[in-house]
């Protein structure tokens, strides 16, 4: 029975985030290629920084019993604390011009008709 790989990054033997030492760990390849092919891949590969970074955020690191937090967690932390605050800032501030907009789409979409209307009707009373 074969046992159940997990894909972890390695923060014992990382050089930035673990992500390559990690995915090393994972596919039982050598870290120095895996490392090479992420730089190789930075130069390439256009938004390899993003995925990178990513994968730092949401691949877990290993288990680590002296409780570190690291950067993945402390990140979240910081995104769902500015997400709350986000979200009031753009309900106060914005509120009132989703009203406005709210308001002149139900007045386009009455008038919009009743115009196209009047434009046909003078069309028609003008070549008449």
């Amino acid at each position: 029975m074969e046992t159940k790989r997990t894909l972890y990054r390695d923060t014992d033997n990382k050089m930035l985030g673990g992500v390559a030492s990690g995915l090393a760990e994972y596919m039982n390849w050598d870290v120095t290629l895996v490392r090479l092919a992420f730089v190789f891949c930075l130069f390439a590969v256009q938004g390899s920084v993003l995925a990178y970074i990513l994968a730092w955020i949401v691949v877990p690191g290993k288990y680590n019993p002296s409780g570190g937090l690291g950067f993945g967690k402390i990140l979240l932390f910081a995104l769902r604390a500015t997400w709350g605050i986000t979200k009031i800032l753009f309900s106060v501030v914005f509120l009132p011009f989703v009203l406005v907009f709210l308001v002149l789409q139900g007045l386009i979409f009455i008038a919009l008709p009743v115009l196209v209307i009047i434009g046909l009707i003078s069309l028609v009373t003008m070549h008449n």
